[in-house]
């Protein structure tokens, strides 16, 4: 049954974008919006028969009923941002409500920070190529191509060639008295040869929210770039964060993502990159602490399409409550693609018999001598361990908790930034469930 039509939510959304001013931007940005628009009303929401989001149901998004039109007015759109997560050399971006801020921060020789129709000006080829290049048929895609019909907020971050940009920290919040919306919106990061730089992003709202946000992050890594990639998520029950991030890497790139959820009711990320020059690499590490009815789903899709790439994905989960877990890892070995180094790893922790895991590691090899390894688990707290530590005067909730932390903090330490790394210990230790 076709869902953009007996879905209210679709039918809403579809009317939304026809009520809304299209004409901005240059034809072929018009086109790709309208383009978009019929691909999402045609797909409808991903149901249980679509595959990539079997375990992931929409209800929450659906009991939410946000609309996708900006409220008339800007005095809503002022939320209060918490305490940063980290300094930032390079600046400091505050998105409210799914909106940018009307002056960006000025930023050091190298580094440019436009607002998405200025960046269509400043760098018109580049982003036509990016924009086009998405994928947004199908209801695996919907919320891309939402996304793209609704293509009008955005950030467009360049680096120039050689440059050491330094740390970007972009933070997003809600504000409490919001109506409850769908904001879409764009990121696109341009590195040129040799530029390097790290980007933080840190989802929290200073109070409670329900509103729901709809990011879809596309990166262009030149030859020898270099981008870390930080994302912090702490939000409240009543928000919904679906997130898309795509990396084209070029030879000898590395791409590096550390992602912590430890919040929010229905968080989605999808993460992509193509291995597409020689010797490029690319690193997935993730830690999700959920507890009550939180779900939280990583999908990774990592292509090796050229030869001696690497690529590992590194990913810890704590569960709690009656909460869910999603991870999907795959690695695609393209013919050619020889010598590639390919490592999955996903362990997960149950601390409820209510809590349930879905980890599905996927490999395709189709190139020679190459190096693979994948494994995935899903298990409870060694009661050995648990009773070494008591043997030596911990309680028996001590002994637990410092067992689940232990756990998560394979990941933090996995970080270069150990000031960084000892912040985010402390907020998984603070997000641990109940249970632990």
């Amino acid at each position: 049954m076709n869902t953009s039509v007996t879905n209210p939510l679709v039918a809403k959304w579809s009317s939304d974008f026809h009520s809304v001013d299209q004409q901005q931007g240059p034809g072929w940005m018009r086109e790709l919006r309208e383009s978009a628009a019929a691909q999402f009303g045609a797909a409808g929401l991903p149901s249980r028969k679509t595959e990539a989001w079997k375990y992931t149901p929409v209800r929450m998004l659906e009991k939410l009923d946000p609309s996708a039109i900006r409220p008339a007015g800007r005095d809503w759109q002022d939320a209060a941002f918490p305490e940063p997560v980290c300094e930032a050399s390079a600046g400091l971006v505050n998105i409210s409500n799914g909106f940018l801020p009307e002056h960006l921060p000025d930023t050091t020789t190298g580094l440019t920070l436009l607002p998405l129709a200025q960046g269509v000006e400043a760098f018109e080829e580049k982003l036509q190529s990016l924009l086009d290049s998405v994928q947004l048929d199908g209801a695996a895609k919907t919320f891309t191509a939402l996304n793209t019909a609704f293509l009008d907020q955005g950030l467009v971050i360049h680096v120039g060639e050689n440059v050491n940009a330094g740390s970007l920290l972009i933070r997003w919040a809600f504000s409490g008295e919001a109506p409850a919306q769908l904001s879409n919106f764009r990121m696109i990061l341009l590195l040129e040869p040799g530029a390097e730089l790290e980007i933080i992003e840190q989802f929290e709202s200073a109070g409670e929210s329900a509103s729901a946000l709809n990011v879809v992050t596309q990166v262009d890594l030149a030859e020898g770039a270099v981008l870390g990639h930080v994302r912090v998520q702490r939000e409240s029950d009543g928000v919904v964060l679906l997130t898309s991030t795509s990396v084209e890497q070029a030879a000898g790139t590395r791409y590096r993502y550390n992602g912590f959820d430890l919040g929010g009711g229905l968080v989605r990320h999808e993460l992509y990159t193509r291995l597409a020059g020689r010797g490029a690499e690319a690193d997935f590490n993730g830690a999700f602490v959920l507890d009550r009815k939180r779900l939280v789903d990583n999908h990774v899709s990592v292509e090796h399409a050229s030869p001696a790439c690497s690529s590992t994905q590194f990913f810890r989960g704590v569960l709690g409550g009656s909460s869910r877990g999603v991870f999907n890892g795959r690695a695609l070995i393209q013919p050619g693609a020889d010598e590639s180094s390919v490592k999955q790893s996903n362990a997960n922790l149950l601390l409820s018999t209510l809590a349930e895991m879905d980890t599905k590691p996927e490999l395709e090899i189709y190139a020679d001598e190459v190096e693979a390894s994948h494994g995935a688990t899903v298990g409870q707290l060694d009661e050995t361990a648990i009773f070494y530590l008591r043997s030596r005067g911990l309680s028996d909730a001590q002994a637990r908790h410092m067992l689940t932390a232990a756990f998560c903090h394979a990941v933090t330490d996995r970080l270069d930034d150990r000031s960084l790394a000892e912040r985010l210990s402390g907020m998984l230790d603070e997000a641990m469930p109940g249970d632990a």
